[in-house]
């Protein structure tokens, strides 16, 4: 996280190696985490972010993922 108050919005890039997954795998993580945050962008603080992925993620609910990225923004946010 790289907060930068010139920025109109959050910026967020996704990195999700392949010990998560194959490319499909990976991609539908990227594709899912992505509208989560875009839901969410509005509680982010400008800035530039990272979202990485652990092999864990490929088995998870919808709801069990959209729980995880509530509670990363969360402590983004009490930062």
């Amino acid at each position: 996280m790289l907060t930068d108050s010139s920025l109109p919005a959050a910026h967020v890039g996704y990195a999700i190696g392949r010990n998560v997954g194959g490319a499909v795998l990976r991609n539908r993580i990227r594709r899912q985490l992505r509208s989560l945050l875009e839901a969410r962008s509005q509680q982010l603080p400008a800035g530039w972010y990272l979202v990485g992925a652990q092999p864990r993620v490929g088995s998870m609910t919808w709801a069990d993922l959209g729980a995880a990225v509530d509670q990363l923004v969360a402590k983004v946010v009490a930062v």
